[in-house]
C-alpha cells in the first residue's frame, strides 16, 4: 500500500485500476478517515473507523515491505508522520508492510486492541464447552432426532468403544437396526475416527436411507448412481466418482453389476462400510464378492439383517467371516463351538441370577478359562462372598471369551418391554369344489414362487379374496391398511381388480417403480388424508416402516417363515402403538391353506416371533413341499400327513426354543443388551437434554453474530437474520428457521430443527468463534477493596496433536487452563474464580492509554505473562498425568483381555496384541507431548 502525503492528507491508492483508495486527513491533530471505492465513499471518525492507525513503540518488532524484520530502537514524528529508527535505518510508517497482523492475543493486548468483557467470557465458555463435548462418553449419541431406546444406545456405545468397529446388527425386525447403524456412524464421524463412509442398500431403500440420515442425524450423503457418474466423467474422464464425496450412498447392485464401477468403489479407500439387508449376500454372488473385496480394505464394517440365517446356517457363517475372518475361519469349528454354548449359558444364567455356584460349576470355569492363578481363585472367592462387581466381571469375561464372539448383536422382542400384541384373523373363503378354481390357484402359487409358465396370467376379476377385501375396506373406512403379496405383477393386478369393485384412494409399491414414485406413494400412504390402502410386493416393501397402520392383509403367504416375519415387521416395530391385526384370506384346498395352518398351528408364527425359524424350515421343507404338490381338495387337509407335520413342527419348535434359550440365543441376549449399562447411557443423555445451559449459550452466540432469536415456546425459538457479522453462519438458513432444544418436541415436529451439542450449528459455531481473534484480548476494571494494582487473566489450551484414528480426545481433549497473576507475580487464580470475575468486572478501560506506559507494556505485562505460563505448565503436567493414567487403565484392560483370550482361543493373533500395544505406545507418546497454547488474555485494573 503506497501512501503519499499532500498537505494535510495521506492518500493511499491500494488498487488504482479499481478505483479503490484510502484518504487520511489531519486537521489540528484530529484525524478523519475516508474510504473510497469507485464512485462510492464512506467517511468515518477515528473512534468508529474500520481501520486504526498503529503506533509501534521502542522494542517492538516490525517488518518492511520486503518482509524483513527490525527491532525499533528510536521513534520520532515528522510532520505528523511516524518515523521508526531500527539499527541505524530509518523507516517511515508508509514503508511498513501492509500485512502486519495483530490477531494473536499477546500482540493485540500489547498494542491496546481488545474486545468487550462479554466476548472474552463467551470465548472461555466456548473453550469449556468444547472440552466437555470432546470428553463426553455419549458424544455422537445425543444429537439424533430419536427416542432414547436403551438397547439401541447400548449396541452403538459398545461398538464404537472398540478399536475397529466391525459388527453384524441382527436385531429382530422392527427393533431399530438402522438407527443403531446411524448412531455408530454418527459417533465415528463426529469424533473424527471416520472421514469416508459408504452405505450400500437395496435399490428400494436408497431414498429412505438418505432421508433418515439427513432428517435424524444431519448427515448429507451423496446418492451415487449411473447418471451422476456419467455427468462427472463427461467433464473429467479420469476422475473416480466414488472419490468425489466423503459420504456416499448407493444401491448395492449399482457397483456390483458393473465391473468398472465395482473397481472404482473398491479403490476409493473407505473408513466405514455399511450394508443393509445383508441376508441377500450369498457366497459366490456379485454382491457378496463386492462386499468381500471392500471389507478386506475397509477398517469398519456394519452388516444389517433381521434374518441372519435366511440362507441357512452356512450362509450366516459366511457373513460372519466377512466381519472377522480370523475368528470365523472354519465352518466345522463354528458348529462345534455352537454345541458348547449351552454349558456357558448355564453358568452365565446362574451368575446373572445371583445363584450359588457349585463345585462342578467352578471346575467348569477353571477349565473354560484355563486359569489357575491366585487372581482367578480370588475372583471366585469374591463371588462366593456375594461381591456383585466380581460376579458382573465374570459374566462379562465368560461371554467375551466363550460366547458367540463380539461381532454379532441380536435383540429380541422377548427381552424388550411394551411391544404391541399381534392378533391373526384367518378368513376362509366360501367357495364351491371347483377344479378350475383350484387349477388357477395352483398356477398363482407357481407364479408367486418363480415357476410361472409362459402365457400364464393372474386373474382376480372373480376372485372371492378381492370381494372380501372390498367389503373389509368399506367396513374399516377410516383405517390405514397395508397389503403385501409375493410379486410386482400380482400387486398391480390386485390394484386393477379392486378398482373395479370399490372407489378408494390406494397406491402400489413395487420394485419396478422409480425410487421417487415409491417414496411418493409411501408418503401419500402416511398422510392422514392420503391413501387408505397400500399394495406392496415382497421385495418392494422390504425395509420400509409403516407402523402408523394397524391392519396388515397377507393376500398370499411366502414359503419361508423368515419372509413371513419380515412382512409382519413392516408394522410390528418400535413406534407401533396399537394391536396389529393380521388378516389372512385363503381359499380351501390350495397351497396357501396348507401354509396358513402350518404357520399358525405348527409355529404360532403370526402372533409370536419364533426363534430359529430357519432351522424349522430347513428340517420340514421337504415334507411341506410334498404336501403342497399333492394339491389336496377342500376338506382333505386334515389327513394324517398334514396332522403329523403340524404336530412334529410344534414339538420341534418347543424343543428348539428351549435349546436356544439355554444356549446360543441366551448368550446373544446377554451379549447384546445389558440393561444397567444401557439405562446409564439413557440417563446420561436425558440429563444433557434437561440441562438448559446450552439454550442460554447458543442465545449468546446468536446475539454475538447478529442472529435474532425470538422465544416462541418452551425451549423453542424462531431464528432470522439481523445485523449478521459473518457471511455464513453454520447451519443457519437466511430465510429463518425454527429450532428447539426439546427432544420430544423435535420428535413430534419434523419441521423444527433439534439442537444439541452434536448439531452442526453448535459445533460449527464453536469452531467459528475459536478460529477467530474474537475475545482473545480484553481490558477491564475490577472494583476491589483489596487495593490497587494489575491482574492478568490468561487462558491457555492444552493441546495434543495426534492422528484422528487414535481418538485421543477420549483421554486428553483440548483442555482450557485458566491462570490469574497479579503485578507482584503471584498466582491469584484461587482468589479470583471465574464467577467472581463475571460478576464484578466492569467495562473496558482506555486500553491505548494504559499500554502507552512503557513500564507496563515492556516489563510488567511480559513478566506477568511469564509467571502465568509457569503456573500453567504445572497445571498442564497434572492434567497430562491424569490423562495418561486414564489411558493406561482403559486400554490396559483391553490388552489384558486380548492376552486372556489368546490363552483359550487361537483366533487372537500375536499381530492383534502387538497392534493394541502399539496403540498404547502411540497414544502415550502424544499425550506426554501435549503443549500449552496461549488462547486469550484479559488485563485488569484493580481498585
Amino acid at each position: 500500500m503506497k501512501i503519499v502525503k499532500t498537505g494535510q492528507r495521506w492518500v493511499s491508492e491500494m488498487e488504482p485500476e479499481l478505483g479503490l483508495g484510502l484518504v487520511i486527513e489531519v486537521e489540528h491533530r484530529r484525524v478523519r478517515i475516508r474510504f473510497k471505492a469507485g464512485d462510492c465513499e464512506r467517511v468515518y471518525a477515528t473512534d468508529t473507523a474500520p481501520i486504526k492507525r498503529v503506533r509501534f513503540r521502542v522494542g517492538d518488532s516490525i517488518r518492511d515491505r520486503s518482509g524483513k524484520s527490525y527491532t525499533i530502537s528510536e521513534l520520532r514524528e515528522e510532520e505528523d508522520l511516524l518515523v521508526y529508527v531500527c539499527e541505524g535505518i530509518e523507516l517511515p510508517e508508509s514503508s511498513l508492510s501492509d500485512s502486519i497482523s495483530f490477531t494473536g492475543p499477546e500482540d493485540r493486548l500489547l498494542h491496546g486492541r481488545g474486545d468487550m468483557n462479554s466476548v472474552f467470557n463467551l470465548r472461555y465458555e466456548t473453550l469449556k464447552r468444547r472440552h466437555d463435548m470432546l470428553k463426553s462418553t455419549v458424544r455422537g449419541l445425543v444429537g439424533g432426532r430419536i427416542d432414547l431406546i436403551p438397547h439401541q444406545l447400548y449396541i452403538a456405545h459398545e461398538t464404537v468403544t472398540r478399536q475397529i468397529p466391525r459388527a453384524l446388527l441382527a436385531d429382530e425386525v422392527g427393533l431399530g437396526k438402522t438407527i443403531e447403524a446411524c448412531l455408530i456412524m454418527h459417533r465415528l464421524l463426529i469424533s473424527g475416527r471416520v472421514n469416508r463412509a459408504l452405505v450400500m442398500v437395496p435399490d428400494a431403500l436408497v431414498n429412505q436411507w438418505f432421508v433418515e440420515l439427513l432428517r435424524r442425524f444431519n448427515l448429507m450423503f451423496r446418492i451415487l448412481d449411473e447418471e451422476y457418474c456419467f455427468d462427472i466423467e463427461e467433464n473429467e474422464p479420469d476422475v473416480n466418482p466414488f472419490l468425489e464425496d466423503a459420504l456416499v450412498l448407493c444401491s448395492i447392485d449399482f457397483p456390483a453389476n458393473d465391473e468398472e464401477r465395482r473397481q472404482q468403489a473398491v479403490e476409493a479407500d473407505w473408513d466405514l462400510l455399511i450394508v443393509d439387508e445383508a441376508h441377500h449376500l450369498k457366497e459366490g454372488s456379485a454382491t457378496y464378492e463386492l462386499v468381500a473385496e471392500l471389507s478386506a480394505r475397509t477398517p469398519g464394517l456394519l452388516l444389517l439383517t433381521a434374518t441372519p440365517e435366511q440362507l441357512g446356517l452356512h450362509g450366516h457363517f459366511e457373513r460372519l467371516k466377512l466381519l472377522d475372518p480370523a475368528r470365523y475361519y472354519d465352518y466345522d469349528v463354528f458348529l462345534r463351538e455352537s454345541d458348547n454354548y449351552h454349558r456357558v449359558a448355564g453358568i452365565a444364567n446362574k451368575l446373572l441370577n445371583g445363584q450359588k455356584l457349585n463345585k462342578t460349576d467352578e471346575t467348569k470355569l477353571v477349565t473354560l478359562f484355563q486359569d489357575k492363578t491366585k487372581r482367578f481363585r480370588a475372583n471366585l472367592d469374591s463371588i462366593r462372598s456375594g461381591d456383585d462387581t466380581a460376579r458382573q466381571q465374570m459374566i462379562h469375561d465368560l461371554l467375551d471369551r466363550h460366547g458367540i464372539g463380539r461381532v454379532m448383536f441380536r435383540n429380541t422382542r422377548s427381552a424388550m418391554k411394551n411391544f404391541p400384541k399381534r392378533q391373526v384373523h384367518p378368513v376362509e373363503m366360501k367357495t364351491a369344489n371347483d377344479p378350475e378354481l383350484l387349477n388357477r390357484l395352483t398356477g398363482e402359487f407357481a407364479a408367486d414362487n418363480g415357476k410361472l409358465q409362459p402365457g400364464t396370467q393372474y386373474d382376480f376379476k372373480n376372485d372371492s379374496r378381492i370381494e372380501w377385501l372390498a367389503m373389509f375396506l368399506k367396513k374399516h373406512s377410516r383405517e390405514k391398511v397395508l397389503l403385501i403379496c409375493r410379486t410386482r405383477r400380482k400387486s398391480q393386478e390386485i390394484y386393477d381388480a379392486l378398482q373395479e369393485k370399490i372407489q378408494i384412494k390406494a397406491g402400489v409399491f413395487h420394485e419396478n417403480l422409480t425410487l421417487i414414485q415409491r417414496d411418493r406413494n409411501a408418503a401419500w400412504f402416511s398422510e392422514p388424508d392420503g391413501a387408505r390402502l397400500l399394495i406392496c410386493s415382497e421385495i418392494g416393501s422390504e425395509g420400509r416402516n409403516f407402523q402408523f397402520a394397524h391392519h396388515l392383509v397377507l393376500f398370499d403367504l411366502p414359503v419361508n417363515p423368515e419372509l413371513l416375519e419380515q412382512r409382519i415387521g413392516r408394522l410390528d416395530r418400535i413406534g407401533q402403538k396399537s394391536t396389529i391385526n393380521i388378516h389372512v384370506p385363503y381359499i380351501p384346498g390350495c397351497a396357501y391353506e396348507i401354509l396358513f395352518h402350518w404357520y399358525h398351528e405348527g409355529m404360532n408364527a403370526f402372533e409370536k416371533n419364533v426363534p430359529g425359524v430357519q432351522q424349522v424350515y430347513d428340517k420340514f421343507r421337504s415334507r411341506l413341499w410334498e404336501l403342497i404338490k399333492r394339491n389336496d381338495k377342500p376338506g382333505n387337509l386334515r389327513d394324517k400327513g398334514f396332522t403329523r407335520l403340524v404336530t412334529d413342527t410344534r414339538d420341534f419348535c418347543i424343543k428348539l426354543t428351549e435349546q436356544l434359550e439355554k444356549g446360543r440365543d441366551r448368550l446373544l441376549e446377554l451379549h447384546s443388551f445389558r440393561s444397567d449399562q444401557a439405562e446409564t447411557l439413557a440417563q446420561m443423555i436425558k440429563s444433557i437434554d434437561r440441562d438448559e445451559s446450552l439454550d442460554l449459550y447458543m442465545q449468546k452466540i446468536y446475539d454475538f453474530y447478529g442472529i435474532v432469536c425470538d422465544d416462541i415456546h418452551d425451549r423453542t425459538f424462531q431464528l432470522y437474520p439481523g445485523d449478521l457479522r459473518v457471511d455464513a453462519f453454520p447451519g443457519f438458513r437466511e430465510k429463518g428457521m425454527v429450532i428447539t432444544f426439546d427432544r420430544q418436541k423435535a420428535m413430534a415436529r419434523e419441521d423444527i430443527h433439534f439442537i444439541s451439542f452434536d448439531h452442526p450449528m453448535v459445533t460449527g459455531a464453536i469452531d467459528l468463534l475459536l478460529g477467530s481473534e474474537q475475545g482473545n484480548s480484553t481490558f477491564a476494571v475490577l472494583h476491589d477493596k483489596g487495593g490497587k494494582g494489575l491482574l492478568l487473566e490468561t487462558v491457555y489450551v492444552l493441546e495434543c496433536v495426534a492422528p484422528l484414528k487414535l481418538h485421543i480426545g477420549r483421554f486428553l481433549p483440548a483442555t482450557p487452563v485458566r491462570v490469574v497473576v497479579d503485578d507482584q507475580y503471584n498466582d491469584c487464580t484461587a482468589q479470583y474464580p471465574e464467577q467472581k470475575m463475571i460478576k464484578q468486572l466492569r467495562g473496558s478501560i482506555q486500553a491505548a492509554d494504559l499500554m502507552e506506559n512503557p513500564d507496563i507494556k515492556s516489563e510488567l505485562v511480559p513478566g506477568m505473562l511469564k509467571k502465568s505460563r509457569q503456573v500453567g505448565e504445572k497445571l498442564a503436567k497434572q492434567i497430562i498425568g491424569s490423562a495418561r493414567d486414564e489411558m493406561k487403565n482403559s486400554l490396559g484392560a483391553e490388552l489384558d483381555r486380548l492376552r486372556s483370550l489368546k490363552r483359550v482361543n487361537d483366533f487372537v493373533s500375536n499381530a492383534e496384541i502387538e497392534l493394541a500395544q502399539q496403540e498404547m505406545r502411540d497414544i502415550e507418546s502424544h499425550i506426554i507431548s501435549a503443549q500449552l497454547r496461549l488462547d486469550s488474555l484479559r488485563l485488569i485494573v484493580k481498585g
